[in-house]
């Protein structure tokens, strides 16, 4: 009977794959470890329902349903309650059906329904655990994975301040290579003597103009 309310689970689960750079690989990560079944589909029909339900309705010309059918009829309507159960007693009579076999479909057909609705419950209880299971199941994938990607990210920061505190250091070696250049050029420029920088003054005072001839 669940089977033709229900129809069969679907146990599959999809498989996520991230890729590993460093590996050069894939690395599986499996998101779903245990079946999850199919959501419920939609309810059948009350009358599939009633006719697939361990007892079924007793076949009478004049079941339940025909009389609530009869009851909503153009014909019947706007007549007072008591004259549209005299008209629909008339009718069942002249069918040659009894009331209580009329009851007895409704006695049955409302049984059939609620253990339906038990088992509908029922399933619908599954799913909403078996949901919750793989919602923890694939939180827990997420902080797996979440901590993969963050360990890769720490990874490229530290290799960014690396290569950073690599180019500081070869900037102080280029600082000390450009001072010992400067250095080797200034031995390399001739430097005036002593002397020559005395004689050098005294033929500049000579020179100056003083205004006056003597």
């Amino acid at each position: 009977m669940l089977n033709a309310w229900f129809g069969k689970n679907d146990m599959k689960g999809p498989v996520s794959v991230i890729p590993d750079r460093n590996s050069g690989g894939l690395v599986k990560t499996l998101a779903i470890v245990s079946p999850v079944p199919a959501t419920p589909p939609a309810p059948p029909t009350f009358e599939e329902i009633c006719q697939t339900a361990d007892i079924k309705p007793p076949k009478i010309a004049y079941g339940i349903r025909k009389v609530a059918q009869m009851a909503e009829s153009t014909h019947l309507s706007g007549m007072e309650p008591e004259f549209k159960r005299k008209a629909l007693l008339m009718a069942l009579e002249a069918a040659d059906t009894d009331v209580s076999e009329v009851l007895n479909d409704v006695v049955i057909r409302q049984k059939a329904l609620k253990e339906y609705e038990d088992v509908f419950l029922e399933r619908v209880n599954q799913f909403e655990t078996a949901q919750l299971t793989q919602n923890r199941m694939e939180q827990a994938e997420l902080e797996k994975i979440t901590a993969l990607f963050q360990g890769r990210i720490q990874a490229n920061l530290n290799d960014v301040a690396l290569r950073q505190t690599e180019f500081r250091t070869w900037q102080e070696s280029k600082r000390r290579e450009i001072h010992n250049f400067t250095e080797a050029a200034a031995l390399c420029v001739p430097q005036e003597k002593p002397e020559d920088e005395v004689l050098g003054s005294n033929v500049m005072l000579m020179l100056r103009p003083t205004g006056t001839f003597r």
